[in-house]
């Protein structure tokens, strides 16, 4: 680092923010905070209390629960008393360790979504290799895999002259530059690697869609074809779920992509009213996850229930025979 750490934090840019705008980010962030802190714990309790969440798709789910509680501690709470304070309260390293994490937590959340996809692609498309490829011990090395090379790929950035300052308008520690150059190859490589994730996300669900696709009219044809073409209805339950989490990922994403081309891309100047959108957009893509698991994942929903004392035990043990996704 070319700063002393105990020196004051300097932020990236002056907050000319009027109260109006400090207000609705700050009541936003901490709403997103709540939201990401209850729903990704209410994740991690149901995987730990219920033996029958504990399965091969469940553990990609629990990975991102994981995630974004890291953010929601380290990024979300910080950047909620810095955008209410109006200036960064906390040290000048822990500055440095909320870049690190919100840099880390996007590579993860791509890295883990690419994983889940390749698991239903396996699953649907390729059923006859899916056991032996996939199994709860080589799910779980493959997500430690996945850990260890995007924090290993986060940390080589501390070798190059990147530092991390607070933004007021983009709400949270941003890597800065003193040589431009550098900067266009730090968001181009990073950029990469949420590009090569989404393409292969894009694959896997294609060929999953087309399989199911081609499912639906075989069953229409003959329920005996149907058997012999391998995709069950929870196996479709499951695709349809993790789906639905990547289109959440992606439309939280898709304003930090557009802003991204237009600022680096093509050189142009947003206004600093417009910088908040796509960092809220982001965090909130920190909690829709457990929504979307509530919502479309009977299991985790009845467990959910169980965790709040909304059910009692007895009727959620019944209602579970039916099973959690694969």
């Amino acid at each position: 680092m070319h700063y002393n750490s105990v020196m004051v934090q300097e932020a990236f840019e002056l907050d000319t923010r009027s109260l109006q705008e400090v207000v609705l980010h700050t009541a936003v962030l901490a709403l997103t905070t709540v939201l990401s802190l209850t729903g990704n714990s209410l994740v991690c309790l149901a995987f730990y209390r219920n033996r029958r969440l504990r399965t091969v798709t469940n553990f990609y789910v629990l990975s991102l629960a994981i995630a974004d509680l890291i953010l929601a501690v380290f990024v979300s709470c910080s950047s909620t008393l810095a955008s209410g304070l109006r200036r960064w309260p906390f040290h000048y390293n822990f500055c440095q360790l909320a870049g690190f994490v919100a840099a880390l937590w996007g590579q993860i959340s791509t890295s883990i979504l690419a994983l889940a996809s390749i698991n239903r692609y396996y699953c649907v498309v390729k059923a006859q290799k899916y056991s032996t490829l996939f199994s709860r011990k080589k799910t779980f090395s493959s997500i430690c895999v996945v850990w260890i090379l995007c924090i290993f790929q986060t940390l080589i950035w501390f070798a190059a002259p990147v530092e991390y300052k607070w933004s007021p308008y983009e709400l949270f520690c941003r890597s800065t530059f003193n040589d431009k150059h550098m900067e266009n190859i730090f968001y181009i490589y990073f950029g990469c690697l949420f590009i090569i994730p989404m393409l292969v996300i894009g694959f896997c669900y294609n060929r999953v869609y087309r399989n199911i696709r081609q499912h639906n009219k075989n069953v229409i044809h003959s329920l005996q074809e149907a058997h012999q073409f391998g995709i069950s209805a929870q196996e479709i339950k499951t695709s349809r779920v993790l789906f639905a989490a990547v289109l959440g990922f992606i439309i939280c994403w898709a304003p930090f992509i557009v802003i991204s081309v237009i600022v680096f891309g093509f050189h142009i100047s947003i206004p600093s009213s417009a910088k908040p959108i796509y960092p809220i957009f982001c965090f909130v893509s920190s909690w829709i996850n457990p929504i979307i698991y509530g919502v479309m994942n009977r299991s985790m929903r009845q467990e959910f229930q169980r965790i709040l004392g909304l059910s009692s035990p007895e009727s959620s043990n019944n209602q579970t025979s039916s099973g959690p996704y694969q």
